[in-house]
């Protein structure tokens, strides 16, 4: 019986390291399929069958085994080490983003009026705006202290919309064949004159429906491809976490995630209304161009099911 338990734990180690392996796969695997995107998002938590199969192969001394399992695990962390060391932002006058999503618009809007006036928000991207929503936009604290907006409601997750505290020009929609509303201005943001801005939130991938959000982020990452250059802003739910490719392709052409420039590691913010309300899922993002981010926190939201999230920003 010792000696089955023993065979038993040691291939229990092993699958763990196969486990591990899959999980670096995927981080650099343009998944199109719906277990490989589902299980993408679950790439960070690898590392914990990565260090019990470590401490199995310690444990029995498998010795010739034990290098396989270290590496493994070395590599997936190299996958995540970009998120957790911090760039050293230059100095000047800092300003900042705020992106939510309101569920369909059943947020509390007054909750989110008083985080931008807390954190002194200068531009935010709300995904999941509707007629109704909007209404309550206008008429709360969120209008008051970003007086300039351009809007795009609609039914169930359709709308989206820009609300900030200094005038928009170019007011558009990044690209009309998208499932919902993206949207794209341009705006003076302390110590940088004519900022693009963008409101981020291609189609999730739902069951049955991958195809949507495999069109929507290549739509999208074309779109940004053929923007001109200079200092820009994306905020927005992404529906997609760090170790998707197809997220990754966004930081190209000088972008750069707002986490990975601060170090701030992992954020989840999705989803806040299941598992005691803990999220799991990194799929709210600030990615940026021409600016360096000092801080990423999250806020809870009542009435949505994600976080949201609120990034300190200098020009650089």
């Amino acid at each position: 019986m010792r000696r089955f338990f023993r065979f038993a734990l040691l291939l229990v180690g092993w699958a763990m390291v196969v486990a591990v392996g899959v999980a670096v796969w995927l981080h650099y695997s343009r998944s199109r399929g719906e277990l490989t995107i589902f299980l993408t998002s679950a790439v960070p938590f690898a590392i914990v069958p990565g260090v019990l199969a470590v401490v199995v192969f310690v444990v029995f001394r498998r010795w010739l085994i034990l290098p396989v399992a270290i590496a493994a695990v070395l590599a997936l962390c190299f996958t995540q080490l970009p998120l957790w060391v911090a760039q050293t932002p230059p100095a000047g006058e800092r300003f900042t983003v705020l992106t939510a999503n309101l569920l369909f618009g059943q947020a509390d809007v007054d909750q989110l009026a008083d985080v931008v006036t807390r954190e002194g928000v200068d531009f935010a991207s709300l995904q999941e705006v509707t007629p109704e929503s909007l209404a309550r936009l206008n008429a709360s604290g969120v209008a008051r202290q970003l007086p300039y907006s351009y809007a795009l409601p609609g039914t169930f997750a359709m709308g989206t919309a820009i609300f900030s505290r200094t005038p928009l020009s170019g007011q558009g929609e990044m690209d009309p064949n998208t499932v919902l509303h993206n949207l794209k201005a341009r705006t003076d943001l302390p110590g940088a004159r004519d900022t693009q801005v963008f409101a981020m939130h291609p189609g999730a991938p739902l069951r049955g429906r991958t195809d949507v959000w495999v069109r929507d982020m290549d739509l999208l990452h074309a779109r940004l491809q053929s923007i001109p250059a200079g200092r820009a802003i994306m905020a927005g739910d992404f529906n997609a976490t760090w170790d998707q490719v197809r997220y990754r392709d966004f930081l190209q052409n000088g972008f750069a995630d707002t986490a990975e420039q601060s170090g701030a590691g992992f954020v989840p913010t999705y989803p806040t209304d299941k598992w005691g309300g803990m999220p799991f899922l990194a799929l709210d993002h600030v990615v940026v161009r021409g600016f360096t981010a000092s801080s990423v926190d999250t806020f809870d939201l009542r009435g949505s099911d994600h976080r949201g999230v609120v990034v300190s920003l200098v020009a650089s």
